[in-house]
Order: C-alpha cells, then structure tokens, then sequence
C-alpha cells in the first residue's frame, strides 16, 4: 500500500521539532534543573526540616554566653615628652602601619599577656573561675606537668580560648572581648587584660631602654679606644715619613681638605721653569735653524749689522775703481794689485763679522738647549722622589681618613647616648583605653537568627550536594532530551504512562495512540527509501516496554491501510501472544524448524491488516536458532508477504539473540524505559548491536511521566505533544 505521509512532508515535521527545541533551548537548562530538585524533592524536604529541628534544639538548649568589650586605642608613635622620641619610629607606609597594629593585637592574645591577666585577678589559686567558665578541671596531669602547672595550664588556655580581638582597619582603635557564661567575670576578664596589655607595653620599652643604654655605652668604649688608636697611628707615620703639610702656605694652589708636601710644591715650581725653558728653547731652535743653512751675506741680521753695510760699501767702491783701473793697466800693476789685495781684506772683515753673528745667534740656542735639558732631569728626579711620597701620602690619607671615620661614630654614638639617657627616666606609652568593659546584660550566643540561617544554609549545601550524586549515581534517561544530548541518536518517539496501554493504543485520539503516530511518522522519513520493510525492536534489559510498542505501532501503520505482521523472538520472555490475545501453540520455532508452514503459524487479529507470529515452543537454544540459516529465508518470506515486519526482540545485555536479529534486519528501534536504566548500560547495549552489525535506527522513550520526573503535567505535555506530532 502507498503511505500517505510523503518524506517531504515528515521532513517538514523534523524540521518543525528542530526548530521548537531550538526556541526552547534558553528554558532547557532551568527545565533540567527544576527537574532534579523535584526528583530529590522528599530528600532535600527532609534535610532542611532535620537542620532545621537541629538548629531549634540547640538554641533551646546551648549554653548562654555573655561577650563584654574594652576599646584600646594603638598609636604608632607616643607622645612627645622630651622632643627626641619620636625619632625611635618612623611613620612607615600604609603596609607598616597594618603590620604594626597586627603586631599589637598578637601581643594582646600572647600568652604573657595572659599569664599577667591571671596573676592580676588571682585566677591560678581561685577554684571558681573553671566553673565559672563551663571547663572541666583536670583530674589526672599532664604528661610532663605537675597538678599545680596543669591547672595553671588550664586557666592560661582558658583565658586565650575566650579572648578575641577584633581590629576593622579603618582605624586604630581594636575592639577586645572575652566570652563567658558569666557576665561579670567576661567584664572583669576583658578590662584586666586591657590593664595587662598597657602594663606589658610599659615594661618592654623600659626593659629596650634599658639594653639600649647598655648597650651604647659598651659601643661608646670601643669607639672611643678606636679613634684614639687610629689617631696615634696616623701622626706615627707622619713622623716616621717626614711627611710636611704646606697646604696651608701663604700662595698655596692646593683645594680644600687637600695636603701638599715640601716635594710636591718643588714639583710644581720646577715644571713651572721646565715650561718656560721649553718654550726658550723652541723659540731661539726656530730662529737658529732658520739662518743656519743660508750663506753669511743672506742671513737679515747680517745685512742690518752696520759694519757689514759699510764694508760691502767700501768694496764696491774699491771694486768700482779696480774695473776702470784693470781697463789701462796690466794685472801685475801696483795700483790693481793694492785694490784686489782691499777687496780680499774688506771679504774677510766681511766674513769674520757674518760668522760673529751667526755665533750670536746659534749662542742662545745652545744655551735653552742646555737648560732645558739640566730642568728635564731635576724634574723627573723630583717625580721619582715624590712618586715614593705619594705612596706614602696615601697611606697617610687612609690613616687620617680611618680617624675621621671613628670620630664621626664617636660623636653620633654620643650623641644617641645623651638622648637616649635622657629618655630614660621619661615613661611614654602609645596605648589607652577608650571605653572599659561593662557587664552585658543580653546574651551574645547563642543567637536564633544566625544559627537558623546558618542551618538554611547548611540545608541548601546538603541539598545540592545529594541532587548532584543522586544524578551522577543514578545517572538514568528520564527525558527525550537525555536521548540526543546524551546518547548522541536520534529519538522517533516518546510513549507516555499508561494503566491500559493495549486499549488506550488502539484508541484513535489518546496520547498513546498519537504517540505511536509520531513513531511511525518518524520512521517513515529516517530514510529516503521511506518505511523499512522489517523493524526489530529491542531494549538494554527486560519490562522497558518493548512488547507494547510492537503492538502500539503495528496499530498505527494499520491506520494508513498497510498490512502488518509482528513476530515474537524473544524466547526468554514471550509477551506478544499475551497481547494479542491468541494461544502460543505453534509460531515461530515452528517454522524455523520445518514443523509447519508459515502460513498455518500466522495468527489473525480483530484487526484485518495486522497478523501475529508468536514465539512457539521454546527452543533449547534460541540463538542458534536465530543464527540458523532457515530465518534467513523466514525473513524474506514474511517481507514478501507483509508491507511491514516487526520483530519483538529480547533484551540486549546478557543475551545474543538481540545481537544476531539486527544484522538480519534493515532498521533496528530501540526502546528505553524513562528513569531506569542508566546511559552506561544504554550506550553498551547500543555498542554491541552496531558490533555485531546492527543498524540502530533510533530510540524510542516509553514509560514516560512528567510529573514524575518535574517536567511538568502529563497532560499539558502531551497535549502540546499531540498537536505537533499528529499525522
């Protein structure tokens, strides 16, 4: 028969639930949670009302206890008597105000402070205050202690069990309180601690005061013997070096704080006289080898002598005549040879006069030259002399510098002594009392509105610590959104609840009946072929509602006019033939066993398309059975003779028949009973039918209530259920 839904027409309807959960995706986490909280409902009713009755009992039957408080203010800094005592402290950064006061408060709760507390108010010889206090006395000692030391033990721990101070930070005033069943002695308690904490403050700045005296004087001695040793030895050694100081000569060139010896300022001097004679020397150098090379008539200073301007004078006149005379006569007269005999007599004047000048002037070169060289050697004989000086200087200057340190430490020590000496006698404390304790007239614990709202929230933590292992141990499918978010497969249907569900999936218009429609919608647009012609449906374990959605969906597929014939395999636990009302017979091991045919096997129903082929006499071993190569040819047959097949499975887990069917039929359903079995034992289940071959079609949630699981009313649920999955 033709199916009348087209896969168009079902992919529209998928298509319609996507986007339904895609619209509701924003109310499905409050959703889950909300049905959590009403699946552990009656546990967390019954933690809160335990916590609750706990909480009344004991306000009702706690020991009253009275909290008395003394306000100390802590400054940092005492008051100034003398001026100078404010120098012991800095005022630090905002860290070390904090520290300083954290400081103060765990001196209050010290146990000296609680030693001079007890000693104050007689607490080690007053037998009541142990009562007083709820404690116990001691019967045996302590290990280690005699009787008088372990209740001297019992009383300290007492005192500090009971002491609280309580600091804001905003400012520095702390807030110290003592606890007692009593409300005089928590007064009296709080007030004698505030009187031993001031006291205790006291004597340990007398007591600093004290060592630090002591303690100066001793550095005092030993500075003083420093400075004196270190004294003695520089003039030792200035004596043994003859070491002179002429810093303080009239024109002495030296800085401040400087020292100059006799050998340092001849230094200087001599360099002086080295610089000029250098620069003589280069002067008259420069003059010398400027007319060394020339010929005597070419040097300037020759040519402006004078002498030598007369003589050249004369020559020329001589020379003069010796022409116009050497023009008449012969060489060999007397008047020629008188002129050249002048001539040679005025060259050599001539001569004589030029090397003179040239003397004179090569005369202070060698005379710089000498100089020069004679201050050269006395200066580096005076480096040489004064660099063994310096040597000695600086040891001098290490020596002098060592005594100017150890009398500058004498001086501040001395000067701290003298403060500090007169502190001494000035007694100055940074604490005061602000308020005293007074006696309480209300109880401080217990109180009813915090131990309530402390077991409310006591009750609330429970709760959700029990939801959350509750959901992780029993970690169940309960919704049809467990099966795709958890098992990752497609869900074609959830069956709903019902006291009579073989009449109620007949009927038209329930729930029942429009579940399996949608069942049967879904199936027929899984794939593109349509309607698988064979269904095996199949469960993790027994009684998850596997018989009634055979039977539920073969009604169904009947309505669109389809012939249908549903086959009990589960030999364990035969159900079909109970439902359909016919005998078991004959039926299916039957067949397979060639004891009849299929024709006589097949049971007819009220209905005309729907047939039924029980599960016969039951076999010795249904999974050979199964297995056998003659179901094969059962199966092909029953698909050639029905429009659609559906095999009613056993359960998974356990058994191999489930395992064996699904490799032998196209499309395998599986059904899930809601709340019961767990998504390990699900997904194993699963796991091993696609191992052996299997193909896992979809799932199907049966047994589902939500009110049971708090999502919601059974019938808004399907109501709004119906209407979207009706065909």
């Amino acid at each position: 028969m033709h199916v009348d839904i087209r896969p168009s027409e079902g992919f529209d309807i998928l298509q319609s639930d996507q986007d339904n959960q895609a619209k509701s995706g924003k109310n499905l986490q409050v959703r889950e949670l909300w049905a959590a909280l009403y699946r552990s409902r009656l546990y967390i009713i019954a933690i809160f009302i335990t916590l609750l009755l706990a909480a009344v009992l004991y306000v009702m039957l706690a020991t009253r206890l009275y909290e008395s408080t003394v306000s100390i203010e802590i400054r940092q800094e005492a008051e100034k008597v003398l001026g100078t005592e404010a120098d012991r402290e800095s005022a630090g950064g905002r860290g070390d105000i904090d520290r300083f006061l954290q400081t103060q408060l765990d001196i209050i709760r010290s146990r000296t402070v609680a030693q001079a507390v007890a000693q104050k108010l007689g607490l080690y010889a007053n037998e009541s205050f142990l009562t007083q206090m709820n404690v116990e006395p001691a019967v045996t000692p302590i290990i280690g202690l005699s009787a008088e030391e372990t209740r001297r033990e019992q009383v300290l721990r007492t005192l500090q069990r009971g002491l609280k101070v309580d600091y804001t930070g905003n400012t520095r005033i702390a807030q110290l309180s003592f606890t007692s069943p009593n409300p005089k002695l928590a007064a009296q308690v709080a007030n004698a601690y505030a009187d031993s904490f001031i006291r205790n403050n006291l004597a340990r700045k007398l007591n600093t005061s004290t060592y630090a005296l002591d303690f100066l004087r001793g550095q005092l001695t030993e500075a003083q013997q420093r400075l004196q040793q270190s004294e003695r030895d520089a003039l030792g050694y200035a004596r043994r070096t003859r070491i002179v100081d002429v810093a303080n000569a009239a024109g002495s060139s030296s800085q401040p704080g400087q020292s100059q010896s006799l050998l340092s300022a001849q230094l200087v001097q001599l360099n002086q006289a080295y610089t000029t004679a250098l620069a003589d020397r280069i002067q008259a150098e420069e003059k010398w080898e400027r007319i060394r090379l020339l010929p005597t008539l070419q040097i300037p200073e020759v040519l402006a002598n004078n002498s030598v301007a007369d003589l050249l004078q004369r020559r020329a006149q001589i020379l003069t005549s010796l022409e116009e005379q050497t023009a008449t006569r012969r060489d060999d007269h007397p008047a020629v040879l008188q002129a050249r005999s002048q001539v040679r007599e005025i060259n050599a004047q001539i001569g004589l006069l030029g090397n003179n000048i040239r003397n004179s002037i090569r005369a202070p070169y060698t005379i710089a030259l000498a100089r020069e060289k004679e201050i050269a050697n006395s200066v580096e004989t005076l480096k040489n002399t004064t660099l063994v000086e310096q040597n000695q200087g600086i040891e001098l200057s290490i020596l002098q510098r060592e005594a100017g340190t150890n009398r500058q430490q004498y001086d501040s020590l001395l000067k701290r002594y003298n403060e500090l000496n007169a502190e001494a006698g000035v007694q100055t404390n940074n604490l005061s009392v602000v308020d005293r304790a007074e006696v309480p007239r209300q109880t401080s614990w217990p109180r009813p509105m915090l131990t309530l709202l402390a077991a409310l929230i006591a009750a609330t933590i429970l709760s959700v610590i029990v939801i959350i292992a509750r959901e992780q141990l029993f970690d169940a499918i309960r919704s049809p959104d467990d099966i795709e978010d958890r098992l990752k497969m497609p869900l074609l249907g959830t069956v709903p609840i019902s006291e009579n569900a073989t009449s109620d999936a007949v009927a038209p218009k329930s729930a029942l009946s429009e579940a399996f429609s949608s069942i049967r919608t879904n199936l027929s647009v899984a794939s593109q072929d349509g309607m698988p012609h064979s269904i095996m449906l199949t469960s993790t374990q027994a009684s998850e509602g596997k018989s009634n959605a055979c039977f539920g969906l073969a009604h169904s597929v009947t309505r669109q006019g389809k012939r249908v014939l549903v086959v009990d395999v589960d030999y364990r636990r035969p159900n079909v033939h109970k439902l359909f009302g016919v005998a078991n017979d004959i039926g299916l091991s039957n067949v397979i066993t060639g004891q009849v045919e299929i024709e006589v096997a097949v049971k007819h129903t009220d209905n005309d398309l729907l047939d039924v082929l029980t599960a016969g006499t039951p076999p010795p071993n249904p999974t050979e059975l199964i297995s056998s190569p003659h179901m094969q040819t059962v199966i092909a047959d029953l698909e050639k003779a029905y429009d659609l097949v559906i095999y009613d499975s056993a359960p998974v887990l356990g058994l191999a028949d489930a395992v064996v069917l699904s490799a032998r039929t196209p499309a395998t359903l599986f059904v899930i009973e809601a709340g019961r079995s767990s998504v390990r034992a699900i997904t194993g289940a699963i796991a091993r039918i696609r191992r052996g071959g299997g193909h896992v079609t979809g799932a199907v949630l049966t047994k589902f209530d939500p009110g049971k699981f708090g999502y919601g009313s059974h019938d808004a649920y399907y109501y709004d259920y119906g209407n979207d999955e009706r065909d």
